[in-house]
Parts: C-alpha cells; sequence; structure tokens
C-alpha cells in the first residue's frame, strides 16, 4: 500500500468522522441546557410563590444545575455554531469574555447550591437572582434568540 493511498485514506476517514464527534457534542451541550433550563423554571415558581417551596426538590435542582454546568466549556469547541446551534459565532472571537461569563455562571450556581443546602429562603432568593443575572448576561450576547 503506498503512502499516498493510505494517508488519502486517514484524511478520509478523519473528516468522516468529525462531523459525528460534533453532532455528540452539540448534542450534550442542548441536553445540559435544557436541564439548566428545566431546574430554572422550576425554581422560578417556587421562588416566585407560583408554587409550594419544596426545599428538597429545590436543593436537588441546584445540584443538577451545578452539575450541567460543569466542564461546559468543553462543549463549546471552536466553530460549534450554526445549523441547529443557538450559539453565536462571535462567542470564539470574544472567547475571554466567554470564559469570564462562564465562570461567574458556574460561581453563581455553587453558590445557589451551598444556599439551597443551608436552607435559608433569603439566601436561596438572592442566589437564584444571580443564577438568572449571569445566564441572562451570556445570553444576550452569546445566544441567537429562538421562538
Amino acid at each position: 500500500m503506498s503512502i499516498k493511498l493510505l494517508t488519502t485514506g486517514l484524511i478520509t476517514s478523519v473528516l468522516m468522522i468529525q462531523p459525528a464527534i460534533a453532532n455528540d457534542v452539540l448534542d450534550e451541550r442542548e441536553q445540559r441546557m435544557k436541564t439548566l433550563g428545566k431546574e430554572v423554571k422550576t425554581m422560578a415558581s417556587m421562588v416566585k410563590g407560583r408554587s409550594d417551596f419544596d426545599a428538597d426538590q429545590f436543593v436537588s435542582g441546584a445540584w443538577n444545575m451545578s452539575d450541567a454546568m460543569e466542564g461546559m466549556l468543553d462543549l463549546f469547541p471552536a466553530g460549534s455554531h450554526g445549523g441547529d446551534s443557538a450559539a453565536k459565532a462571535k462567542i470564539w472571537d470574544n472567547w475571554e469574555d466567554f470564559v469570564a461569563k462562564y465562570q461567574a455562571a458556574v460561581e453563581a450556581t455553587d453558590n445557589l447550591a451551598d444556599a439551597a443546602d443551608e436552607g435559608d429562603e433569603t439566601t436561596i432568593k438572592k442566589a437564584f437572582g444571580k443564577v438568572g443575572k449571569s445566564c441572562s448576561s451570556c445570553h444576550r450576547q452569546y445566544r441567537i434568540k429562538r421562538d
């Protein structure tokens, strides 16, 4: 087998595998974002008094959010926008700012989980507000609005 044929085969294989890897990353990113959204919706209902405050459910949701945020940057490889992705291309043009916003969101979700563990509703509501602000600051700049 010639080197040229082997090289061509390897390059072709890599190019065929890359979209599958990218789709796995996008699927994981979307799933985590859905988890975050689901938990925020449930918690917001409790914080706003639309549903009874369930401390156990709140703690579980806060830790689910914290877990979902862990390693999220790895799910934003360069160029993983377009198609079904709601990520704007400018994420990678402003990577340092995106990372700073991500780190603020991680800190906010971790603080919410800690506050939920402590159980003080006033502290929980304040921490929940900070989560909302950190998520919104990133989404406003780096997420494509969908209907």
